[in-house]
């Protein structure tokens, strides 16, 4: 794949992003395409194109003014392409429920650690409310993710 590749899909996810998360917002909680993305290509390409591109995902979202945590994406959307760079080439060599569960657990992780960051004083003053805006936002993203598999499933990716 030509950098211009990664360049017009990731363009074309942002817009995507932009544009469609507050549309299909409920309440505060918003679908996260970036991360799904993120996700794909950290498992075709592999950790190191997954990091740097999970990086420059993460600043493009906070340099375009929608985190309240400026940081907080690039290390998120790295650490999922990291992490998602351990499963490239994997899905011969381990169960399918295995890589599935590891895909999701990634996912899970991610959105662990930006909910503990952006809702901290919720974490504090009303625990409930936390772990709701935290399965709340997990749930829906995977609910993309999973639509996403049955269209273009990850382990078919070459």
């Amino acid at each position: 794949m030509k950098w211009t590749d990664f360049i017009f899909s990731g363009l074309l996810i942002w817009f995507a992003q932009l544009l469609l998360a507050d549309f299909l917002s409920i309440g505060t909680i918003r679908p996260d395409f970036l991360v799904i993305l993120v996700l794909y290509w950290s498992i075709k390409y592999g950790r190191t194109i997954g990091t740097i591109s999970g990086f420059l995902i993460g600043l493009l979202i906070d340099l375009s003014g929608t985190a309240s945590y400026f940081g907080l994406s690039p290390l998120i959307y790295s650490i999922t392409g990291y992490l998602g760079g351990y499963l490239m080439g994997t899905y011969s060599r381990i169960n399918p429920i295995y890589f599935s569960i590891s895909w999701v657990a990634i996912l899970i992780l991610q959105f662990l650690i930006f909910c503990v960051v952006q809702y901290q004083d919720i974490w504090i003053i009303n625990p409930q409310l936390f772990w709701a805006k935290w399965f709340g936002t997990t749930i829906y993203t995977l609910s993309f993710a999973g639509i996403l598999q049955v269209i273009y499933p990850l382990h078919k990716i070459n």
